[in-house]
């Protein structure tokens, strides 16, 4: 803050507390204010590993790469049956009796220690997750070598989509822990409290990323692990905006590793890592909405009970005749159940999507005259959050910064970054690229989940085509049942595709509007030239257009080409959900030829008579 402003006119506020579940790295105020004393400029923050010493060096977080030999592995232990053979083949491939029991209860494969998670979780396995894995894998098993007196009653189709489901959620945890930073694998052989059920969770798609302002720290963590990944310290690198917006903006409660100021700063600066923040925590604070839960319920069940009602039609018995087909009807609805939390996945894909559109597209916002109105610009906290943390309310927040609207007498100017000054370019390529890494770990197992649910349509398109081309032994149920899941899992992986594509799609309009600045600071330049204006300001403007012919490069360069959001292995576009939906169509078509051409008929039971 600049000296010259009286301390008396800027109430004092008290930073929430810091929380960190990072391994590798746990930042502190401390720790950055010390740092970024020593720097001489804005340049310095943004090679954060050159401007660090040789040990803090060590401690910086790496690029999320995807493992192979954790996939495999992960792939193994999961495909093998819990509790039995798993916890077997885990011993055999660590070789230490100590770290293969804490990976067995850390990854749930035999649970029973209560110090590495929760009592109701460790009932909530025995009682629904074992019990269906071993359900599911005894039915496909017996529906494949039983004798066929003993299971003719059950369409073996049925039983391997159903397990297809099982299969996939086991795909979706491989691509999980392939994902994993080196330091949580390593930690994942470590007692507790090294590692437990909190951990974990806050690692799930499912309930941390999800939901990450219910996990204190989790936000702040990935914005840390982000800076680190982009070789910079945003807190080190500061936007020049209005007087009276920063002033707001240093007054505001925000998270001590992200505020407003720094010691050294001017009167009109404010850190770009407090910008970035608030961008994050407001959009992220969003919940997955309800409906889409209530949507997956009411899918998951309608498919589960297709085949039911079709054999209540027909007169068959619901579940068979024999103990066999008992225990593979059994099989079935509980593997046809499992879809729930496939098409979850698929959901919460589009929500993260959504979120990342939001928070770009907002810092984007912040480019383009007049910007945003800082009441809506600055994240206040809820007050059930503030309760459920047990943080306490500062007494001198105004209006403002309580989420109320602000009086007729009261100011709500707007955040505008300019674009004609050098910093503000500067502060802000560094703030989109972090923004392009935030959660990347989340992020890219967002990709490869779409792709596997996308993935799992085109196998049901192969299925419907072996029945109709082979002639196979077939219930008139299952028919109807591939299309109904090709139908659901087909509409939920566009829906989040169509997500991605507006993600992508952002990439370009944010790059027109640099290229629009670029085009405008040219012609200002010359109409300065030929008015013989003030030199310092035409050097800053020439220095900001230089600038930003180097943002436009970079945009085109590491969203369009490098690392745009892909979906089975191409970058998000039209062209993905045109070539889709040309599989399944194509698919569809060649199955329907298959049925007309081979005069497949039904018996009086729905059964093919082959």
């Amino acid at each position: 803050m600049d000296p010259s402003v009286p301390t008396s006119e800027l109430p004092e506020v008290e930073h929430h507390k810091n929380e960190s579940n990072l391994h590798k790295r746990r930042p502190s105020k401390e720790e950055d204010e010390q740092f970024h004393s020593n720097l001489e400029g804005s340049h310095e923050a943004a090679k954060l590993r050159r401007s660090s010493s040789g040990e803090r060096m060590q401690s910086f977080h790496t690029p999320v790469e995807f493992s192979w030999s954790q996939f495999w592995t992960t792939f193994l232990y999961e495909n093998l049956p819990p509790v039995f053979i798993s916890p077997i083949a885990v011993l055999l491939i660590e070789r230490s009796f100590t770290r293969a029991w804490h990976i067995t209860q850390h990854r749930g494969l035999c649970l029973v220690s209560t110090k590495h998670n929760s009592v109701g979780f460790i009932i909530f396995l025995w009682v629904l997750i074992y019990p269906s894995s071993w359900l599911i894998t005894t039915a496909l098993t017996l529906r494949l070598f039983g004798y066929e007196g003993l299971v003719q009653n059950v369409d073996l189709f049925q039983m391997i989509l159903a397990y297809f489901f099982l299969f996939m959620r086991r795909l979706i945890i491989s691509i999980k822990y392939a994902y994993f930073r080196p330091e949580d694998i390593a930690l994942l052989g470590l007692p507790a409290p090294n590692w437990d059920g909190e951990k974990t969770n806050r690692r799930l798609v499912g309930m941390g990323w999800s939901n990450p302002a219910g996990f204190p720290g989790l936000i702040e963590d990935e914005l840390t692990c982000a800076m680190d990944e982009n070789d910079v310290s945003l807190q080190g690198i500061t936007f020049k905006l209005d007087e009276d917006v920063c002033n707001k903006m240093k007054n505001h409660p925000t998270n001590e590793l992200f505020a407003a100021e720094k010691k050294n700063n001017q009167k009109d600066e404010v850190n770009s890592g407090f910008i970035l923040h608030q961008i994050l925590r407001s959009v992220y604070n969003i919940k997955f909405p309800p409906i889409f839960n209530l949507t997956v319920m009411l899918l998951a069940f309608s498919i589960a009970l297709l085949p039911i009602i079709f054999r209540m039609y027909y007169g068959l018995d619901v579940f068979g005749e024999t103990l066999f087909e008992n225990v593979i009807f059994a099989g079935c609805t509980f593997g046809f159940l499992v879809s729930l939390n496939i098409m979850t996945f698929g959901f919460i894909c589009a929500h993260d999507f959504k979120r990342r559109f939001n928070s770009m597209k907002r810092l984007g916002e912040l480019i383009t005259f007049p910007g945003l109105a800082i009441s809506d610009f600055l994240f206040h906290i809820p007050k059930e959050e503030t309760k459920n943390n047990s943080e306490e309310p500062d007494e001198n927040l105004t209006a403002d910064s309580e989420n109320e609207e602000p009086g007729p007498n009261q100011k709500n100017p707007y955040v505008f970054i300019d674009l004609k000054k050098r910093s503000n370019v500067f502060a802000w390529m560094n703030c989109r690229k972090t923004l392009r890494s935030f959660g990347e770990g989340f992020y890219l197992r967002i990709q490869g989940y779409t792709s596997t649910l996308l993935l799992y349509s085109f196998f049901c398109i192969v299925i419907l085509n072996i029945i109709a081309w082979m002639q196979l032994r077939h219930h008139v149920s299952t028919i109807y049942l591939i299309i109904m899941i090709i139908i659901v899992i087909a509409s939920i992986s566009i829906f989040s595709i169509s997500k991605a594509i507006k993600l992508q799609t952002l990439s370009s309009s944010q790059r027109e509007l640099v290229r629009k600045e670029i085009f405008l600071q040219e012609e200002e330049m010359w109409h300065s030239d030929s008015q013989d204006s003030i030199k310092d300001d035409l050097n800053e403007l020439r220095s900001a257009k230089a600038l930003l012919e180097q943002v436009d490069e970079s945009i085109n360069f590491n969203d369009l080409i490098y690392k745009p959001t892909k979906v089975l292995g191409f970058s998000a576009n039209q062209n993905v959900i045109g070539s889709a939906l040309g599989i399944i169509a194509t698919g569809a078509f060649l199955a329907i030829e298959g049925f007309s051409g081979s005069g497949i008929s039904y018996d009086i039971n729905g059964w093919f008579n082959y």
